[in-house]
């Protein structure tokens, strides 16, 4: 959202709220999935014990946060959107001529295909340390 600013900020303010966001996004992404990593531990190991596979197991521990991470994703620009507008609006409201904020599709399409592959491959990297976890380690804790 930040790109479609270039009449209202500088360039150098788009950057840092472009770098803000990814790092906050990013954090709270390895966080929730280190999360739940963590506190499914023993059940990924009994799964794997009474046969289930590392697909069967990802699917049961994973694949149900994905619908959640995309409507978060479709909410948060909503809201991102919803915020700058209004925020345009407060601010400029006496300083005449003001360019009107408008919705940047493009740059949307950019970040959800981004967010879409990091997301991916974070799954993809924790579902193969599911596939690592074994019993041994479980019991012995």
């Amino acid at each position: 959202m930040t790109f479609g600013m270039d009449e209202l900020a500088s360039p150098m303010f788009t950057v840092i709220i472009f770098i803000i966001g990814i790092v906050l996004s990013l954090t709270t992404l390895f966080l929730s999935v280190i999360t739940v990593v963590d506190a499914n531990t023993k059940t990924i190991a009994m799964m794997r014990v009474f046969g289930y596979s590392q697909k069967d197991c990802r699917k049961a521990i994973l694949d149900g946060y994905r619908p959640v991470a995309y409507g978060g994703f479709a909410v948060g620009s909503l809201y991102q959107y919803a915020l700058i507008k209004s925020m345009v609006k407060i601010i400029y409201k006496d300083i005449p001529n003001v360019p009107d904020y408008t919705f940047n599709w493009q740059a949307f399409f950019i970040v959800l295909f981004s967010y879409i592959l990091v997301y991916e491959c974070i799954m993809l990297c924790y579902s193969v340390r599911i596939k690592n976890i074994s019993l041994k380690e479980i019991m012995l804790e």
